[in-house]
């Protein structure tokens, strides 16, 4: 399908993966479709200017790196070894 000038090819992978698995956050359509975070962030902007996407929630989704899974493992331990502390007593 040709588009108007403004248009890349990659707004159309953009617009199919957004109909097809809608609504989704930018970071899984941009891992799904093989393309850098920032380049559909910058290409949604534009459908969005045109009408052709629209935002449903300003919510942003994070997950827990492998330092944050330490943190927990460690904490964990520490609170552990305390209730057994205080039982024991």
């Amino acid at each position: 399908m040709s588009g108007p000038n403004w248009m890349r090819p990659a707004d159309e992978r953009i617009l199919r993966q957004l109909r097809d698995e809608r609504p989704d956050y930018l970071a899984l359509v941009a891992n799904r479709l093989g393309m850098h975070l920032r380049y559909v962030e910058r290409r949604c902007s534009v459908l969005v200017d045109h009408g052709l996407v629209e935002p449903v929630s300003g919510e942003v989704v994070y997950r827990t790196t492998e330092r944050g899974e330490e943190f927990l493992a460690e904490s964990a331990e520490v609170e552990s070894d305390a209730a057994e502390a205080a039982t024991s007593d």
